[in-house]
Parts: structure tokens; C-alpha cells; sequence
């Protein structure tokens, strides 16, 4: 019989994967799980869920079974995903194709013969990946669970060296996993995750240190403590002591369950001489305290933080009793308030090097946005400045003011950034280079595309319409197209402007803005029509002139600032044909015009 926490558990996942049912998929629940699901397999499951949808695109006719993939060069291992939303159990026959795809993958002809693009850009990259000696990892994932002979198929080939056959003829051995994944499964690690990024309580911790390996670092305004302890004592505060995923509130990111890293650390964990050697490998742990008390051996630290050694606090929960008393971690401790707690969070994470987008949550304009969402516009969004946040820390009754059922307000940093420079004229840089907004906040000299997404002054009002622009096209797009949404904000943007006389690529004023905003659901779909439209004969146009569907690849079509071949202008094309569709909507008697709010 489930216990309450395990029902309480079971019932806030269920919720989330209703929230994205009802946000994305249409209340489409098998989708929804799907996105779900795919989250928790990365590396990092905080992504924006746009990317998500991106990442899933592949789940259509033709997807030679699989619903998702992501190339991880920094573990370098390609995970392929599939999954299963019914509530009936998986048997081993679909297990078995799956097992099956990176075979068909790697096939020239089951390629070109799927007519899936994804699958193309998919089998393109795993072509690469694999030669250059990239594992395989591929996660199903069954909302029903799964029968006994798939449970058997898996545990056959849950880790093992596999032969692919390319084709020029070579025959590469892989590294591959094979791993299974139910509802309750996910549940946990989405409790995981959340437990990783709730603030609550103070976090008093006491360990055990040998005088012989301690000592304090004094100065002005500065309290810090060097102290080398035994691994069953991380291991007893973050287990037994019940502060767990507490201990992580102000580490800029959660437990990373399937990162390299912590591979690395269980394979040096394995041996007594790795064990031995450990803490002179090992970054160790970095944390912060609002103060500690040394008496003897027993260290009082009042409210521990983990601000970088997530990674490994996790991994050693896992090891055996034996293998923590043979091993030594070091801490380096520092008395510090939330403003240097985070500054040595960024300075001190090293292991799993921070994404540049994470920057934005120290950002005081980011801030600002923040505020100005929640307090100015109405009905409020939420929008998550450090990510995770909305997924991991709110409480159910927190959200619920942010939503309209069960759909939500929430915008995420990243997808608004892209939005923001598509609507400002920047499209092509909103699709591809996008990485290099937040790299301006980590290099104040490299700010420029940062600040044509942020610019000074920009109001949250003004930043919700491209958003919400955004918002409707990714719910919209075919996978075909997917690639054109932030050139279709750039000419949708365009021919506002132009209605309502607003010179140059710039936001429009409040007034304006709330015009459009309160009536988007009147004028959007007409002009996304024509956009659309406009987007296939541009691309159509390109191939004809470059030789074909084969000699020009749709995503470099629409990432490209500049001529591709000698008549190929991405940007001249789209908006020579978004000019034609607009008179031959306005000779037929449909003036997009005449859809705008006066």
C-alpha cells in the first residue's frame, strides 16, 4: 500500500505533466508525459520547455522509433529517447525496435525513406558523434510500466558493447546503456529535482573533524575553515540529519543525476586505492554558513550551504558504508551572505561549468523584468529568471495565481531572449547564436547582443507581446517549419510597424503594446497564415536557385545572416515573398490590415 509521501509524490508529478498538457500539447496527456519524461532523462532537466518541443520534433511519421534525442558533447554520449503514454504495460516488441534504432539511423536508405527531417538532422549528428567515439544511451520510458520479458530484454542489454555497421562498410564498437523508466520512476526524480531547489529551514549541520586536519583562513570581514572529513560524515548530515536536497538551495543548479562527472566519481569510488586518493582528485565540497562554531572535533555549521559539490554529496549517498569510512573529502567553508554565497556559487563551479544563460539569475535588469511581470502587467506572469524555479521551487497554491485553469503564465529567459531579438530585426541570431546574450553578462565587453535583446529601459509589457507571439507559433508549427518561427516574428513585427507607424526595428510604446496584447487572438492567426506562407515559397525559391531540396538544408536557410549562394539573401527572399502574399491576401479581399485593433 502507497504511503502519503509516496502518493503526495506520484500526485504533484501527475500535476506537472497536467500543467504541460493543458500549457503545450492541447490537453494531449501522452504528450504531455513525453515532455516530462524527456526532461528528467538530460543531463540538466531544467530546459526551457521550447526546447523541449524542439528536441521532441523528431516524434512524428517516420521517426524509426525514436520521440527524442540530445547530443551531449559534454558527456559525450547521444541519448535516444522513446516513450509511452498509455496506461497499458510496455512488452519487449517495442522495447526490441527501439533497441534497434541506432541501426536504422546509421542506414542510408531507412533514412531517406522516413521523410522526417529530424530524423535526417538526428542521423547526420550520430554519424559524427559515434566516429568520434561518442556512448550511446537510450532511456523508454512507459507510463504504464513494463511486461516481465521487457524488463528481461533490458537487463540483457542494460550495458554492453555493441557493433554498428556504417555505411562505407566499417563496423565501430559502441559503448551503450539500455534503461527503463516507469511513472513512479520519473515521480522520484522530479521529487529529486524539486527537493534540490526548495528553500525551507534552517540547514544546521554538526560533523566530526580530526584536529590534525583543520584550519581556519582569517581576515578582514572574512571567516573561513579549511577541514578534510570522513565521507560518511557528508553522507550522515545529508542523509540522517534530514536536510537532503536542502543542502543545495543556493548551488546554482540541482543534482545532475546522469552527468559525467558523476560517473567519473563512483569509477574512483570503486577501488581502495581510488578511495584513498579521493580527496586529492576531488574538487571537494564548497560551501557557505551564516556562522560555525569549532569545539575540539565537533563542528557547528547554522545554515549549510552546498554552493558547489552537488554532484558529489550525491554520488557518495550511494556508496557503501565501508567505501565512505575509507574516504576523505575536503570542505572549504566561508561565513558569507546570499549576495557572496552566489558570487562564490559562479567562481566555484568548475566540474559542471555553469550554461551562460544561468548568469541572467544575478542580472539586476533580469530582476527588474521579473518584478515588473509579476507586479505591472495584469493578469501577472511569472517569469523564471533562474531556472528551475518555477518547476522546482513554487508550491502548487504559488503557481496558481499565475495561472488561467491549468494552463500557465510563465515565461522562461532563453525563449524570451530569442523572442525579443526576432522582434527587433534579429532573427537569424535568435535561432543559432542565441548562447551569446547571456555570454554578455559573464563578459561585460561582449554585451551587444545582450543589450539589442535587453535593451536599457525596456518594460516587461513591451517584452510580453513578442512572447506571446512566440508562444502561439511554437504551439503552431509544423516540424517541417519549425526552424522559421523567429523569421516569422520578424515579419510579423515588421508589418506592425509599419500599420502602425513605428520607425525602425524597436519595441512600440506601452499604449501600443497593450492594444495588440489584449487583441492578439484577432489578428495573429490571419497574419502567421500569410508569414507561413511567405516562409515555404522563400525556402522553395532558395532551393530552385541553389539545385534542389538536397544542396540547400532548411536550418541553415533560416540561420544564415547573409547571401548563402550568389541570389540565396535568407532575409530578401522572405520579405519579397511576405510582401507578394500580403497583396494577393489584400486583392482577395482579406487586408490583414483590416484584422488590426484601431
Amino acid at each position: 500500500m502507497a504511503s502519503n509521501d509516496e502518493r503526495r509524490i506520484l500526485g504533484e508529478f501527475r500535476e506537472y505533466v497536467s500543467e504541460l498538457a493543458a500549457t503545450w500539447y492541447e490537453d494531449d496527456e501522452a504528450k504531455a508525459f513525453r515532455h516530462a519524461a524527456f526532461q528528467l532523462t538530460l543531463p540538466d532537466p531544467n530546459v526551457a520547455d521550447t526546447t523541449v518541443i524542439e528536441l521532441t520534433a523528431i516524434d512524428k511519421s517516420g521517426d524509426l522509433e525514436i520521440d527524442g534525442y540530445f547530443v551531449d558533447d559534454q558527456d559525450e554520449t547521444v541519448i535516444l529517447f522513446q516513450s509511452e503514454g498509455g496506461t497499458s504495460k510496455t512488452g519487449e516488441a517495442k522495447l526490441s525496435k527501439f533497441w534497434m534504432a541506432p541501426d536504422a539511423l546509421i542506414d542510408p536508405g531507412r533514412v531517406d525513406a522516413s521523410n522526417n527531417q529530424s530524423v535526417r538532422a538526428l542521423s547526420a549528428q550520430l554519424d559524427v558523434a559515434l566516429r568520434n567515439g561518442y556512448s550511446l544511451r537510450l532511456v523508454f520510458a512507459s507510463r504504464g510500466g513494463f511486461e516481465a520479458a521487457a524488463t528481461r530484454f533490458q537487463q540483457s542489454k542494460r550495458v554492453m558493447e555493441r557493433p554498428l555497421k556504417f555505411k562505407d562498410g566499417g563496423i565501430l564498437n559502441c559503448s551503450s546503456t539500455l534503461e527503463l523508466v516507469n511513472e513512479r520512476d520519473l515521480a522520484h526524480q522530479f521529487e529529486d529535482y524539486r527537493a534540490g531547489y526548495r528553500i525551507g529551514g534552517n540547514t544546521t549541520a554538526t560533523l566530526l573533524v580530526d584536529e590534525h586536519m583543520q584550519y581556519h583562513v582569517e581576515g578582514e570581514g572574512l571567516r573561513s575553515l579549511r577541514v578534510t572529513v570522513k565521507a560518511s560524515e557528508i553522507v550522515r548530515v545529508f542523509k540522517t540529519e534530514g536536510l537532503g536536497y536542502r543542502l543545495f538551495s543556493l548551488n546554482p543548479r540541482g543534482p545532475l543525476a546522469n552527468a559525467k562527472v558523476n560517473r567519473n566519481i563512483a569509477r574512483e569510488l570503486s577501488t581502495g586505492d581510488g578511495r584513498k586518493r579521493f580527496h586529492l582528485l576531488n574538487n571537494g565540497l564548497c560551501a557557505t554558513c551564516e556562522d560555525f562554531t569549532l569545539e575540539g572535533q565537533q563542528l557547528t555549521v547554522d545554515n549549510l550551504q552546498i554552493v558547489n559539490g552537488c554532484q558529489t554529496t550525491v554520488t557518495l549517498a550511494n556508496r557503501t558504508p565501508q567505501e565512505l569510512e575509507e574516504t576523505l573529502v575536503d570542505i572549504k567553508l566561508t561565513v558569507a551572505d546570499r549576495d557572496l554565497a552566489e558570487r562564490i556559487a559562479i567562481a566555484s563551479n568548475s566540474q559542471t561549468a555553469l550554461r551562460a544563460r544561468d548568469y541572467a539569475a544575478f542580472e539586476k535588469q533580469q530582476m527588474i523584468l521579473q518584478y515588473e511581470f509579476e507586479r505591472e502587467v495584469r493578469p501577472p506572469w511569472f517569469y523564471e529568471v533562474k531556472q528551475g524555479y518555477w518547476k522546482m521551487v513554487l508550491s502548487d497554491a504559488e503557481k496558481a495565481k499565475y495561472k488561467t485553469g491549468k494552463r500557465k503564465r510563465h515565461i522562461e529567459v532563453q525563449p524570451l531572449a530569442q523572442a525579443s531579438l526576432a522582434f527587433l530585426g534579429k532573427p537569424d541570431i535568435a535561432l543559432d547564436r542565441v548562447r551569446f546574450v547571456f555570454e554578455g553578462i559573464k563578459n561585460p565587453e561582449e554585451r551587444e547582443i545582450y543589450d539589442t535583446a535587453f535593451p536599457t529601459g525596456v518594460k516587461a509589457q513591451q517584452l510580453l507581446l513578442p512572447w506571446r507571439i512566440l508562444d502561439a507559433l511554437e504551439r503552431s508549427s509544423s516540424e517541417r517549419m519549425r526552424f522559421s518561427t523567429f523569421h516569422t516574428i520578424w515579419l510579423i513585427a515588421d508589418f506592425l510597424r509599419k500599420s502602425n507607424g513605428v520607425e525602425n526595428a524597436q519595441f512600440f510604446s506601452a499604449t501600443l503594446t497593450q492594444k495588440l496584447t489584449d487583441y492578439i487572438d484577432d489578428w495573429l492567426p490571419s497574419l502567421t497564415r500569410v508569414a507561413n506562407t511567405a516562409c515555404r515559397l522563400a525556402v522553395r525559391r532558395a532551393q530552385n536557385i541553389s539545385g534542389g531540396e538536397d544542396q540547400m538544408d532548411i536550418r541553415d536557410f533560416f540561420r544564415a545572416s547573409s547571401e548563402l549562394v550568389p541570389g540565396v539573401n535568407p532575409k530578401d527572399l522572405l520579405y519579397e515573398a511576405f510582401t507578394d502574399e500580403l497583396s494577393a491576401e489584400t486583392d482577395a479581399g482579406r487586408n490583414p490590415m483590416d484584422v488590426l485593433p484601431q
